[in-house]
């Protein structure tokens, strides 16, 4: 994962370089004229008595990936606002520079890749969470959560008990076969991460999401080794032919 990609935010001279949720690529680029910029709330810049602090505003960005082959469009929306700040050339001055925050993407980014045999249902899960990383990380923490449940799903760990009650998450986890005893421990973070998520009056920041991405990140290349499965396919073929091809 690479959270250099995703600035807190940016400015119209200098657009970041988002990864495309299609193909994959860091290959999303603003259109033509695709940026607008708005006043969220009327302000005359002229009143005697204006503050550029006053200054808020909403904003939409039309891009598209460069990929030839790819072309997905993108839409993002958000917000800004201007701030003072001093200038980068060394003379002490100071001026006025307008910031922009994404809120949403549609479709929303990926934001950290996914092994190639990860299930489409924690495909379509992580997606929900991906979704909602700008604008409310305690949301995408409760979603992750769901992701996991999702992923027990796909691992066949029950999720209901002899008398037709659902299992607790924390009991579905204690419940993984021997063979993902190594992902205990992190899906029990996952889980307690998503719990801090769902329940008001936690401020849940994004460092804090990113650190449950890097979790699940590593859950599924556990899980999903696309090394690891190429090294078997491979080993597999030499032994079948016990050596080089003849």
């Amino acid at each position: 994962m690479n959270i250099d990609l995703f600035p807190p935010y940016f400015r119209e001279e200098n657009f970041p370089v988002w990864p495309c949720p299609e193909c994959g690529s860091n290959s999303l680029t603003a259109v033509k004229d695709g940026f607008k910029k708005q006043y969220k709330v009327p302000i005359d810049p002229n009143h005697p008595t204006f503050d550029p602090e006053w200054i808020e505003y909403v904003f939409t960005l039309n891009m598209q990936c460069a990929v030839p082959t790819c072309g997905c469009g993108v839409v993002c929306v958000g917000t800004g606002d201007v701030s003072q700040e001093y200038l980068g050339d060394g003379s002490g001055e100071w001026d006025w520079f307008e910031n922009f925050e994404v809120k949403y993407f549609q479709p929303p980014l990926q934001i950290f890749e996914l092994p190639k045999d990860t299930p489409k249902g924690v495909k379509e899960a992580l997606k929900v969470s991906f979704s909602t990383y700008f604008s409310s990380p305690s949301t995408s923490l409760s979603t992750l959560r769901a992701a996991l449940e999702v992923l027990l799903g796909e691992l066949e760990v029950v999720s209901l008990n002899a008398k037709g009650n659902f299992l607790s998450l924390a009991k579905r986890i204690s419940s993984l076969p021997e063979s993902y005893r190594k992902v205990v421990e992190p899906a029990n973070a996952i889980r307690w991460l998503g719990n801090d998520g769902a329940h008001s009056g936690y401020q849940v920041r994004k460092s804090d999401v990113i650190d449950g991405y890097r979790i699940f990140e590593h859950i599924l290349e556990e899980l999903y080794p696309e090394k690891k499965a190429s090294i078997e396919a491979l080993v597999a073929r030499i032994n079948e032919v016990k050596g080089v091809e003849k």
